[in-house]
């Protein structure tokens, strides 16, 4: 069969089309992708953000805070409690009391002086129910929260 020579130009003229067009379509579909990964991306970390700030909640809350001596007593048995004194919490309480003439600094990690903190006797560990005290969490460079400092004011 043999073809004419002016048949043959309309081809190549709808094969180029048709490479363009497909071009034009792969292109579209790629950039659509793209963007769509990149939305689900930020989904996603504004989801683990959400979650993270969730978990942290009930210890955030406390940033910046006044609270009574009692709120930091139970703060420390919710917190430390059930740790051992033979472990260490995944975060520590500081505090810094005042007594009559002197300040008492403790670092709590784990359940060892809770009894002293309500008994008035070990004054060094004595947190005052009704004394005012300023909260501050604290973390690391990456955010991650290590320990929260109750203040007496």
């Amino acid at each position: 069969m043999k073809n004419k020579n002016n048949d043959l130009v309309p081809q190549i003229f709808l094969a180029v089309v048709g490479v363009i067009l497909v071009g034009i379509i792969v292109n579209y579909v790629m950039n659509s992708v793209h963007s769509t990964r990149k939305l689900a991306d930020n989904i996603l970390l504004d989801t683990q953000t959400a979650a993270l700030d969730y978990s942290e909640n009930d210890i955030v809350k406390y940033d910046k805070e006044e609270v009574r001596g009692a709120e930091v007593v139970n703060f420390i048995k919710k917190h430390l409690g059930d740790y051992p004194s033979s472990d260490i919490a995944p975060i520590y309480v500081e505090t810094i009391t005042k007594a009559s003439t002197s300040n008492f600094t403790n670092k709590y990690t784990n359940n060892e002086y809770i009894d002293h903190i309500k008994n008035f006797s070990s004054i060094e560990y004595y947190i005052k129910p009704t004394a005012l005290f300023t909260a501050e969490v604290i973390r690391t460079k990456n955010r991650v929260i290590v320990g929260v400092k109750f203040t007496q004011k």
